[in-house]
């Protein structure tokens, strides 16, 4: 009985692929846009998940150096520094993440980075390093 338990988990586990909403255990462009589901409540809308990313970046960032070499805590606090934050809405940071995830080949990186990308966006970095940004992201998505 032990080996039919053992053979069916084997099974089961290599039947159900990761699924396409993460990327190296991390929640993706395709999460971000499942949460224009209307039929979702709104605890689980953008604006809430986004509310809870700075406790993510720090989270993330103790346990991942991966993850770490690619955060965005710089341009956090340079936004801060030059007192932009409070300019910037959280509503700005959805429309921006949503456009960034209108190109389907972004759908793969994780919105963590999604974030990072778009805060680099409003602290000014320009495009030639936001792309050099991506690219480094995409390069980690795909490792």
């Amino acid at each position: 009985m032990i080996y039919f338990i053992i053979a069916f988990l084997f099974f089961a586990v290599n039947i159900f692929p990761q699924s396409e909403r993460f990327t190296k255990s991390l929640e993706n462009g395709y999460a971000w846009l499942a949460m224009d589901d209307p039929a979702l409540m709104y605890s689980i809308s953008k604006e809430n998940y986004l509310s809870s990313i700075l406790d993510r970046i720090r989270l993330t960032n103790e346990k991942h150096t991966e993850i770490a070499s690619l955060s965005c805590k710089e341009d956090m606090k340079k936004l801060s520094n030059e007192n932009k934050s409070d300019e910037i809405s959280i509503e700005d940071v959805v429309i921006m993440m949503d456009k960034f995830y209108s190109r389907s080949d972004n759908l793969v990186i994780p919105i963590i980075f999604a974030y990072c990308h778009t805060i680099k966006k409003f602290a000014g970095i320009s495009s030639k390093e936001l792309d050099e940004y991506r690219d480094k992201v995409l390069l980690f998505c795909y490792e």
